[in-house]
């Protein structure tokens, strides 16, 4: 082969690999790699790294690496056994990101004994942020672009930029490292890319084994994304029915054969990680204080340069803020789509009567999960609008979603993609038809600048500076939640009882206990868990009471270690048993 024909087959070859999605995904995951890189650090990705995991600015993650160390010791299928003893607690409440600890549970004999996976799970997320967020991005740019094959620089510099709209969610960053199963947002645009691309599906049959797949993922990163994902998928299965074949009759069960197995899927995968074992519902009820406020798309919510307005609920979960760049793109897309809204209204109103039976469908699904994001009360930024009640099991089983305002997160997202569609299509309404050839370059620069007002807005605000700064270096800095020294006291026990009927909410104590309980080989009754069975707090009672009737045996104090911080406990029970005071933990043993 000559040197020319080299040549061209490499530049073939080069425009094809280009101009494939699987390239735009890498521009996209490279963005979120390289914020991940300057905000976070990769130290943190170290799996044999700790001691991060362990301070304060963590906060449940240290709960969720407790819940890891724990399942690897000792676990039946999804019940951690030395958690809840002697119930036991499902993985899924230590929110261990099960999807990860079921992986990596096979490997516990050659992992190292410090192993951990959330700086990597932290990655992850930004990448697939990144990575998925561009693909939905390729899809606006060549749709508004559809006429005219500009020069893929502008394609990708676009996606460079609108990417970095997603990978700065400010709801991913204030739930990476915080909560990091739920920085999982990704499932959300994965979602949107599997209803547009439903109708590529060949046989219904596969579009069952993909929302399966995608549902029972879901259900392992975390319980709260099912509602979203669910309905994204009623929402892809609406837009599949044009291809269903048959009858009107035959059509309709294989919708619903599409939505039943694939939700039945994801709930024997609940099951399976003992998500049914420990009854439904939520020991705290505060279901107002957490649903989405209808003005939270605009309230900052301490991630803005601007500062927020007074909200009805003092909950973060409501926090929801576009960002000033996506606000700005808002704004001069209603002023560059001036006179054109009575011609688009009607151009909607023929698009709702050409497929008014699914978009009727969708939009009551939508309207649906809407209504569970807000919750019982409806409120309108400082102002309550409406508040209601519901039958006692209805508001137990919704009180499950407590923090119910994270079900709008498929709307927020949404938001923004038809932000930036709007934007993009109302730039080129500006442009007379000699100037269109102009149209890539004025997008770009156009969305660059909403894009720096964005990064400006969000990266110097309170939340995200405290983040930043409080994330700098922390790799490097010896743990703040360390195991206690029990050498003098333990003598053979196989429990640690907590006698605290509070201790539940304990999240600092929890660590510093469990990390002593995981040390010594003990198991513990209760903690800072997302879920404590009922059977954990009537056994606790049970332990106070024969202990203030002195009513324990050798055996007993021979098994089981009680410990309380409760210094009126710790005097009452003085003169029966030994007390051994270790930092504030009273343990309690034999004279």
């Amino acid at each position: 082969m000559s040197i020319p024909n080299v040549k061209r087959t490499i530049v073939n070859l080069w425009s094809a690999i280009i101009h494939r999605p699987v390239a735009t995904f890498t521009v996209g995951a490279l963005v979120g790699l390289v914020f991940f890189a300057i905000f976070y650090g990769l130290d943190i990705v170290n799996p044999t790294n700790t001691n991060w995991i362990w301070q304060g600015i963590t906060h449940d993650t240290a709960q969720h690496q407790l819940g890891w160390e724990f399942y690897r010791a000792d676990s039946t299928g999804g019940i951690i056994n030395g958690l809840a003893y002697p119930v036991g607690l499902s993985a899924i409440f230590m929110d261990v990101i099960p999807l990860l600890a079921i992986i990596f549970k096979p490997f516990s004999a050659i992992l190292p004994s410090n192993f951990q996976y959330f700086g990597l799970w932290g990655l992850l997320c930004y990448l697939l942020m990144g990575g998925l967020s561009a693909l939905l991005l390729r899809r606006i740019w060549l749709k508004v672009n559809s006429n005219n094959r500009p020069k893929l620089i502008w394609q990708y510099l676009f996606i460079v930029a609108g990417s970095l709209i997603f990978v700065l969610s400010p709801m991913v960053m204030a739930r990476s490292f915080y909560h990091p199963a739920l920085a999982g947002q990704w499932l959300i645009l994965l979602g949107f890319l599997l209803i547009l691309d439903s109708p590529k599906v060949k046989h219904w049959r596969n579009l069952i084994f993909i929302w399966s797949v995608v549902l029972a993922m879901t259900v392992l990163i975390h319980p709260y994304f099912l509602p979203m994902m669910g309905v994204l998928m009623v929402l892809s299965v609406v837009r599949y029915w044009p291809m269903l074949q048959g009858k009107s009759s035959l059509r309709w069960v294989k919708a619903v054969a599409i939505i039943a197995i694939s939700g039945a899927m994801s709930l024997v995968a609940f099951g399976l990680m003992g998500g049914f074992s420990q009854g439904a519902g939520s020991e705290v009820h505060d279901l107002e204080e957490k649903g989405f406020n209808l003005l939270s798309f605009v309230n900052p919510g301490g991630y803005s340069v601007i500062p927020a307005f007074p909200n009805r609920s003092t909950s973060p979960e409501t926090m929801m803020w576009l960002g000033l760049g996506v606000l700005a793109m808002l704004l001069l897309s209603a002023w560059m789509w001036r006179g054109n809204y009575r011609r688009s209204w009607r151009n909607l109103c023929g698009l709702i009567r050409q497929h008014r039976g699914q978009l009727i469908v969708a939009a009551v699904f939508c309207l649906l999960l809407l209504i569970f994001a807000i919750g019982v009360r409806v409120d309108l930024g400082p102002i309550t609008l409406l508040q209601y009640s519901v039958p006692d099991k209805i508001y137990e089983l919704w009180s499950a979603f407590r923090a119910s305002a994270r079900e709008a997160w498929p709307f927020y997202y949404a938001t923004i993609l038809a932000i930036i569609y709007w934007f993009c299509c109302g730039i080129k309404k500006q442009l007379v038809s000699e100037q269109r050839q102009k149209l890539p370059m004025v997008i770009v620069l156009a969305l660059c600048i909403c894009v720096a007002l964005q990064s400006v807005d969000i990266l110097c605000s309170p939340n995200a500076q405290a983040k930043y700064q409080g994330f700098r270096g922390i790799a490097n800095r010896s743990a703040e939640f360390t195991p206690l020294d029990l050498d003098g006291i333990i003598g053979g026990q196989l429990h640690l009882v907590a006698l605290n009927e509070g201790f539940r909410g304990d999240q600092s104590g929890t660590y510093v206990i469990g990390r002593t309980a995981l040390q010594y080989g003990l198991t513990l009754n209760t903690g800072f868990f997302a879920r404590v069975p009922d059977e954990i707090n009537s056994d606790i009672k049970t332990w106070r009471e024969r202990l203030i009737n002195n009513d324990m045996t050798n055996d007993n104090l021979g098994d089981y270690l009680f410990f309380t911080t409760d210094d009126n406990l710790a005097n009452r029970l003085a003169d029966n048993y030994q007390i051994t005071k270790v930092d504030k933990y009273y343990f309690i043993g034999v004279i």
